[in-house]
């Protein structure tokens, strides 16, 4: 019987990140690949490791539309050498028949059920049924992975990441739904707990980052993990860097959060007028948000809104409610992106259909590189970036407002400040 092998790669195309994230999906497959047999070696090119000779039959790449192009061109030149490569990925379940050019197969959609069925199946495209019960999936295997680079943008501690659930049941027009679905799965409290502890006794982790995008949804889940981690004695801080819904929140949960470790919550906020909210499919009211920031914040919880300038219904006026309604919220710190229209998401169908795409080169495309790709409607390429800059321009230079921040937690300014400098102070590309 042949013994199969298999390199994992997270590849960035942008070379070492200051802040790497821990590649969950890699650390999944390699866990699903070692229960079956399988030979597995994995880079993190992200982390800064190399990606030198590749030794094994197979190597698997996942793909991401702002870096597909340089991947496309790592997987060409792998496959030159003799090596047999898998793609998946958001760009890949998008663009199955494009990605198959430079790959022997390629898995669409949650690559657990699929990845095993490279070595057998004699099909080029493998699409992959969603994972039902996720506690059957076996816990990410971080070996072999550089675990000292993966820190909390904020924490400096021992960090890695956990997804205790998949799939968002709302529609917003901005966001891609392609790998893990409309339909909400959720591990259990149990099976989450198990997975922490796992994390702290053989990895000595002391954060952890809950990437769900929707961690509070079932509030009686929430309560049940953490009440869990604190009568098993996890002493562990945490937070949710994806975001939270602000109505699922309450004065009662906040509180619990708190004692279990939680320190940090991001809130998906997106517009401060009502009406684009409601056009955009969020399924928020400005009101939930107002409560949701006032309660975290006297619970002791650090909070982060995220803001989107050039939602499509955006208009001047809508943009500047946005910029001034962040400006009432007491956050500690306001993180605004310009929207991008991301292919498979219903904006992307939404400007081609009535309006003008202003570059179509994927890899020029980035949610923080404060640059419009698009036009429609009201929205224009010079009003939505003076919008951008104006928005960090009257949150962050308010009198008062850094040094109060400094005050209250001063690592959080140079997370603030990592904003700014990418706006203010980035080299001109033009």
């Amino acid at each position: 019987m042949k013994l199969h092998s298999i390199t994992l790669i997270n590849f960035s195309g942008t070379g070492y990140a200051t802040h790497p994230s821990p590649p969950l999906w890699l650390a999944y497959l390699q866990a699903v690949l070692k229960n079956s047999g399988i030979r597995v070696f994995v880079i993190d090119e992200a982390a800064g490791q190399k990606i030198e000779k590749i030794r094994t039959e197979w190597v698997g790449l996942s793909v991401y539309t702002p870096t597909a192009a340089k991947a496309f061109e790592l997987a060409d030149r792998l496959r030159k050498q003799g090596v047999m490569v898998v793609l998946g990925g958001p760009h890949v379940t998008i663009f199955p028949r494009e990605s198959l050019k430079h790959a022997d197969k390629i898995v669409v959609g949650e690559g657990e059920k699929s990845i095993l069925k490279i070595f057998s199946s004699k099909k080029k495209i493998l699409k992959s049924d969603l994972a039902g019960d996720l506690d059957e999936l076996p816990f990410p295997d971080w070996s072999g992975l550089p675990l000292e680079k993966y820190s909390s943008p904020t924490r400096r501690k021992k960090f890695l990441s956990i997804m205790t659930s998949r799939g968002c049941p709302f529609g917003c027009v901005y966001c891609y739904k392609g790998t893990f679905g409309r339909l909400y799965r959720a591990r259990s409290a149990r099976n989450v707990l198990d997975e922490i502890s796992y994390l702290v006794e053989n990895y000595g982790i002391e954060e952890i980052g809950f990437v769900d995008d929707n961690f509070t949804l079932s509030r009686k889940r929430v309560e049940e993990i953490c009440h869990g981690i604190i009568e098993r004695g996890l002493k562990i801080k945490w937070n949710c860097p994806n975001g939270v819904r602000v109505d699922t929140l309450s004065p009662e949960l906040l509180r619990l959060m708190k004692k279990a470790g939680c320190y940090q919550l991001s809130f998906g906020i997106e517009s401060g007028n009502q009406e684009v909210l409601d056009k955009i499919g969020k399924k928020i009211t400005l009101e939930q948000v107002r409560k949701a920031a006032k309660w975290a914040k006297e619970t002791g919880i650090e909070t982060i809104g995220f803001f989107m300038i050039a939602l499509p219904f955006d208009t001047e006026q809508t943009m500047l409610e946005t910029i001034n309604f962040a400006k009432t919220l007491d956050l500690d710190l306001a993180q605004f992106t310009i929207t991008t229209p991301y292919p498979g998401t219903h904006l992307y169908s939404m400007v081609k259909e009535n309006g003008k795409f202003l570059e179509k080169d994927f890899s020029k495309y980035g949610s923080y590189s404060g640059t419009c790709y698009y036009e429609l409607g009201a929205l224009n390429k010079e009003l939505v970036e003076r919008m951008y800059k104006k928005a960090y321009k009257e949150i962050y230079f308010r009198p008062g407002f850094a040094l109060k921040r400094i005050i209250r937690n001063p690592r959080l300014i140079f997370a603030g400040f990592k904003y700014l400098k990418n706006i203010f102070f980035k080299k001109n590309s033009d």
